[in-house]
């Protein structure tokens, strides 16, 4: 696994793929059957599609981006997303060829007022 190749993936879906509503690229960094876990998409290619067209451009600032062997973890904040700012954690699996094929994320809009004065960033 080149974690080189990783974090151009990375770096493609976060400027291209979200931040210009790129979703046309999306099928490209994706292989086999695509595994979804989050409850709002469908699984497969189609499924991740629809969810992108629907998000259209969103405004995104990558935080952390960590690896694990064949694992990404990705702390995004997301500027608009469907309208609110939100904390992301995007976990992306990847096979041998360096496509996608897992995904998981954990999404949180980010309060006007928070109980302490450290940031979700």
């Amino acid at each position: 696994m080149n974690r080189d190749h990783i974090k151009q993936v990375i770096n493609t879906i976060y400027n291209q793929v979200f931040a210009e509503g790129r979703a046309d690229i999306y099928p490209d960094l994706v292989a086999g059957a695509y595994i979804q876990h989050n409850p709002l998409v469908a699984d497969g290619v189609e499924g991740v599609m629809t969810f992108l067209k629907q998000a259209g451009r969103v405004a995104n600032e990558v935080k952390r981006v960590a690896i694990d062997g064949d694992l990404a973890f990705v702390h995004v904040r997301y500027l608009s997303m469907f309208g609110k700012e939100t904390a992301g954690v995007d976990i992306f699996r990847f096979d041998e060829a360096g496509k996608i094929i897992e995904h998981w994320d954990v999404l949180q809009p980010v309060p006007a007022e928070a109980q302490n004065n450290n940031t979700m960033f």
